[in-house]
């Protein structure tokens, strides 16, 4: 049965020219502008240009003013690519990508998960790409978030071209990508959890609206920088207002 694209909100991205993630994830960088980290327009494919495994502080884009500390990840899968497997070179039939985003800022703390895949079929529905948790093995104990309550998931798509070798020529193909991005929530005890996990790769599991799920690693880099990135604002609230 043909699935027809459902997404409530769609836009149709322009990409950019990305830098080859593989082997080489980390920017660096100590500081990054409030807007770069903006993601309402979508993300480029794999979060190209983002500082990955590395705390990072968060500064105004105005006054250099620090307003938070984030600390980003990504996984990527290339099941279908036999020889050589590169998902954050750029979207191609069967590349899957998880970016996420943890950190705390002035009013709060957050997580972000964005989903990016590539389907064979060039289809997708935002239930199968919209995580509706995500569950962190820390420790033996099990920490499950869910999405900030009254938010909105917002689904994107853009268009690509890709080659295949065939017939001693190469030709070229179009298909399409899609992309979710889910705010969840952090709390003090949440971020509490996530300070004190042990410095090493943990395992996590996304649940789909549709009742799949992903498991992915969470680099050891990544996980050793939730304490400070957390401990900027460790109550997960906003100043009182006088």
């Amino acid at each position: 049965m043909k699935k027809f694209l459902r997404f409530s909100l769609l836009t149709v991205l322009l990409l950019p020219t990305l830098p080859n993630l593989d082997g080489k994830k980390a920017i660096a960088q100590s500081a990054i502008d409030e807007d770069k980290l903006n993601t309402v327009n979508g993300m480029p494919w794999a979060g190209g240009g983002l500082p990955f495994s590395k705390l990072v502080n968060i500064q105004d884009t105005l006054v250099n003013f620090a307003l938070g500390k984030v600390v980003i990840d990504a996984h990527g899968e290339d099941p279908l690519s036999s020889l050589i497997k590169s998902p954050f070179n750029g979207p191609r039939p069967g590349r899957f990508v998880v970016v996420s985003l943890w950190g705390s800022k002035i009013e709060g703390c957050f997580a972000k998960i964005v989903v990016q895949t590539a389907p064979s079929n060039g289809q997708a529905i935002l239930d199968e790409i919209a995580p509706t948790t995500i569950e962190l093995g820390i420790d033996g104990q099990i920490l499950q978030l869910t999405p900030v309550p009254n938010s909105k998931v917002r689904g994107f798509s853009g268009k690509y071209t890709y080659t295949e070798y065939e017939n001693n020529q190469n030709v070229s193909y179009n298909n399409t990508w899609y992309m979710s991005d889910t705010l969840f929530a952090i709390n003090a005890d949440a971020a509490n959890i996530l300070r004190k996990a042990p410095a090493k790769e943990i395992r996590a599991r996304l649940t789909f609206a549709n009742g799949d799920t992903k498991v992915f690693p969470i680099g050891k880099g990544t996980v050793r920088h939730w304490q400070e990135a957390y401990g900027f604002n460790s109550a997960c609230t906003a100043p009182s207002q006088p």
